[in-house]
């Protein structure tokens, strides 16, 4: 699966997270490139960096936006993030240890977190800002 382009079933309806969303997904996509060319480990890890920082930046932008619309679910929104941060970590270790790894169980890892965690855990926090917009009316 591919990152390269944006689409609107990413968007959670913030423009500040949908922005932060595009960057993760174009980090994503260029450590797909490095993954397929079979780059040198120093560039895998150097762009694990630069992901795993977003991230968490981020992660800090998003649970004060839940935490500002009062979702109820926040705490298992944090858990995630955790569980994600510490995954991450796990693989980047692995790669400055040079210990036996590999860089597509990593990028499908990724792939597969990022697209389910956007489309469906995000999600659910944008149906939930919507519900709390409408309930203004």
């Amino acid at each position: 699966m591919s990152f390269g382009i944006w689409s609107e079933k990413y968007s959670v309806q913030n423009v500040i997270i949908d922005e932060q969303h595009r960057r993760l997904l174009d980090i994503l996509f260029r450590l797909e490139r490095l993954v397929n060319r079979k780059s040198h480990p120093d560039e895998m890890v150097k762009l694990l960096k630069e992901m795993t920082d977003y991230a968490a930046e981020h992660f800090k932008s998003e649970e004060r936006y839940m935490e500002r619309i009062g979702y109820p679910r926040l705490s298992a929104h944090q858990e995630a993030h955790s569980r994600y941060t510490l995954e991450v970590l796990k693989y980047t270790l692995q790669h400055l240890e040079a210990a036996p790894d590999n860089p597509r169980e990593l990028l499908n890892f990724l792939t597969h977190w990022w697209t389910d965690h956007i489309l469906k855990v995000d999600m659910d926090y944008s149906k939930f800002a919507a519900r709390q917009e409408l309930s203004k009316l």
